[in-house]
């Protein structure tokens, strides 16, 4: 039972990974040219770290700077936690 759960864990996590690789950067993604990520443009971007949003978003401020869309990449690419 043990290795079916770290084998589903895996195929679950892979995905993931390979998306944090192949991720638009983040001038892409900043339609506005603000120098921010609001939540439409991460959403329209790569909806994927809307998971991690309320925790990268360290300074609170509703909105991800370049630095905290970088850490939302490593989270979802399981570098950090």
């Amino acid at each position: 039972m043990e290795m079916k759960i770290k084998v589903l864990a895996a195929a679950l996590l892979l995905p993931l990974a390979a998306l944090a690789a192949e991720a638009p950067d983040f001038k892409t993604i900043d339609k506005d040219k603000d120098g921010y990520l609001s939540r439409d443009e991460v959403k329209n971007g790569l909806p994927q770290v809307l998971t991690v949003f309320d925790k990268v978003d360290t300074n609170k401020d509703g909105k991800l700077n370049p630095a905290e869309y970088e850490m939302a990449l490593r989270i979802l690419s399981g570098q950090q936690s």
